[in-house]
């Protein structure tokens, strides 16, 4: 029998009828007991004393009921009477302390923040609500000396308690492909490595901050270079022409969208095209927008324009081409065959997606993520994926210093924990994989790109797998592609459009990184972006191999999950949002019918066993739910 049932039956003999059939109130007193860590027949007598007190205030007969207004009222006076009691043990505390008990304090309570009221640690649970008392940090590696666990225990922050009232705990916001089922079942047992995750792009630790302004510009002019010669492949009959030559019939031309102005928003009276060395001798060209009904552009776009220079001065633009498109990724029926079949044994795939921060903002406790990893106790997901920042440069705590040990301390003690007590519980069931973010202070490199994290395996979770960031890699067949920095809220806070041809403002921002091929195509960036440093000789290494079949852009703007040209465009959002809770995706993989697996093998000539291979239409089999915490 679990500890959540233990606790449950507990509470049943202790309430009686009162909370038989009352499955609302079984769940607020669970809450109420890991919220301030009592036993159940504690928080009975203090029902029974608020009841009498009730009673003899208003006259009324006692009844007993749990109603939702007795409930309420019961929660904010049990809150009342234990700061009470918190305050006058914070002063016993302080006036008897001694040094031995305040070594003992200072060593067993050092991943604990310093605040003037103790923060008590809670799991909110997943689903149906019920709440796994298993990732409650009670283990050795955070374990409290009983002094601090009681002043912790009677004065929860304002914070905690309003992330352990909250409302709406597993609601769904949105849903993409809600036709297609979700996966109800664990994984299979015996099924250890079935899902295969290898990397597309990897980035190697790196020196930065040694680059020199020539290279920087060698690599912005040989990325327009690049663009040109694709788009002479693709479109053979094609002559590009210096847009700053004058110029009396229609020419076709590239370069890099730039904006003349030196401070404030672009506009599209300030927008400049930049040409290459090769081609235009590296000059700026104004450019002229007003016979386009439509167009959307950015700085640090490659563009290719067809438009006339009549006097030197100005290129008039009369069109906007399409650049060519990346190839989408395929596979031959038998590697799917034996991946979604053989391996998998007809199951989908499960993933649970996250992204930072993971902890609430005036504690260093990880409350949110404690309520994720009840989710993933009952999910039981293949895959869990977790992007930074996991230990924010940004938190209010770290900024004003106002902590008792380093970062790396609460990474290890806290997150990396929580993690390993699930693998411990589900051994060789689910890979996780975790990204850095540039806000990430537990990381060495605070530019794009970024290696992954620099920690020996021994010092994992079981079947943890650090990834770069941006991270491309694939999971069996399906590709994915990662980018931690906020690139959606850039592009928004950069693009400058009219009449633009896609209504879809979220999936039109987030095609850009198709279409440009690159997982941070903004150049220069939001000048009040802390994320928008670039590394330029590292640039190649951000840049998109194959299309992929599902791109993860977690940003601060809301969630969404939608299909833009066949790609799968997700924004999962944050785990947490100051005080309060945020959401996750939960993506459901179908596998492609066993069907048309077998008709595509049949339509194979033995000649073309090598050549034969089939998209894997990712768009089309993927469920994505945005959920909140």
């Amino acid at each position: 029998m679990s500890a959540q049932e233990q606790k449950e039956r507990a509470l049943l003999r202790a309430f009686g009828p009162a909370l038989a059939g009352n499955p609302t109130a079984l769940r607020e007193c669970m809450s109420l007991l890991l919220i301030y860590r009592i036993e159940p027949e504690a928080l009975h007598t203090k029902w029974e004393a608020y009841i009498m007190n009730q009673t003899n205030a208003t006259g009324d007969e006692e009844d007993g009921s749990m109603t939702s207004e007795r409930l309420e009222g019961f929660k904010s006076n049990l809150r009342r009477t234990l700061e009470q009691q918190s305050h006058q043990q914070s002063n016993q505390y302080q006036g008897h302390s001694t040094a031995s008990s305040s070594f003992a304090t200072t060593k067993r309570a050092a991943i604990r923040p310093r605040q003037n009221g103790p923060v008590s640690k809670f799991s909110s649970g997943a689903g149906s609500g019920h709440i796994d008392e298993s990732f409650i940090d009670s283990g050795s590696n955070t374990a409290m000396p009983t002094s601090v666990i009681r002043n912790s225990v009677s004065k929860p922050s304002t914070s905690s308690i309003q992330f352990a009232q909250r409302k709406n705990i597993s609601e769904i916001d949105e849903t993409l492909n809600s036709n297609l089922g979700l996966r109800m079942e664990p994984p299979h047992s015996n099924t250890e490595h079935r899902n295969d995750i290898s990397l597309v792009a990897s980035v190697k630790p790196y020196r930065y901050m040694f680059e020199k302004i020539t290279e920087k510009a060698e690599a912005l002019d040989d990325r327009i270079d690049w663009f040109a010669d694709l788009y002479r492949k693709a479109y053979p009959d094609t002559v590009l022409h210096n847009p700053a030559y004058p110029s009396q019939s229609i020419v076709t031309v590239i370069g890099r969208i730039c904006s003349d102005a030196n401070e404030g928003k672009s506009n599209e009276r300030s927008l400049v095209l930049e040409t290459s060395r090769s081609i235009g001798g590296g000059s700026r060209i104004k450019l002229d927008v007003s016979e386009l009904t439509g167009f959307s552009f950015f700085p640090g776009q490659i563009v290719v324009l067809s438009g006339i220079n009549a006097n030197g001065s100005i290129f008039a633009v009369t069109q906007v081409h399409k650049l060519p498109p990346l190839p989408m990724a395929r596979a031959s029926p038998e590697e799917l065959v034996n991946c979604h079949y053989k391996k998998l044994g007809g199951q989908p795939i499960k993933m649970i997606v996250a992204a930072g921060p993971y902890t609430l903002s005036d504690n260093l406790l990880f409350e949110p993520l404690s309520a994720l990893m009840n989710h993933v106790s009952v999910e039981r997901p293949d895959i869990l994926l977790l992007m930074g920042p996991f230990i924010s440069s940004q938190h209010p705590l770290i900024l004003s210093g106002n902590v008792d040990a380093t970062p790396e301390e609460y990474f290890k003690e806290y997150f990396l924990s929580l993690l390993a007590k699930h693998q411990e519980r589900h051994p060789m069931e689910m890979q996780i994989l975790l990204v850095p973010s540039l806000q990430d202070i537990i990381h060495d490199t605070t530019v794009l790109p970024q290696p992954p994290f620099n920690y020996h395996p021994r010092d994992l979770p079981p079947k943890t797998y650090c990834l770069s960031n941006p991270a491309q890699f694939t999971i069996n067949e399906i590709v994915f592609a990662v980018n931690t920095a906020d690139i959606l809220m850039n592009l928004c806070g950069e693009e400058i459009a009219r009449n633009p041809a896609r209504t879809d403002r979220m999936g039109h921002v987030s095609r850009y990184l198709i279409d440009q091929r690159n997982m941070h195509p903004v150049y220069p960036g939001l000048a009040s972006d802390i994320e928008g440093g670039i590394d330029f000789n590292q640039y190649d290494l951000m840049e998109l191999r194959v299309c992929p079949d599902v791109v993860i852009l977690p940003s601060k703007l809301k969630s969404f999950a939608k299909i833009s040209d066949n790609v799968v465009m997700i924004n999962p959002n944050q785990l947490c949002k100051a005080h309060s809770g945020g959401t996750f995706a939960r993506l459901t993989i179908h596998p492609i019918s066993q069907s048309s697996l077998d008709a595509a093998e049949m339509s194979m000539g033995d000649e073309d066993d090598e050549n034969m291979l089939i998209f894997h239409e990712v768009y089309q089999r993927c469920r994505v739910d945005i959920v909140r915490v």
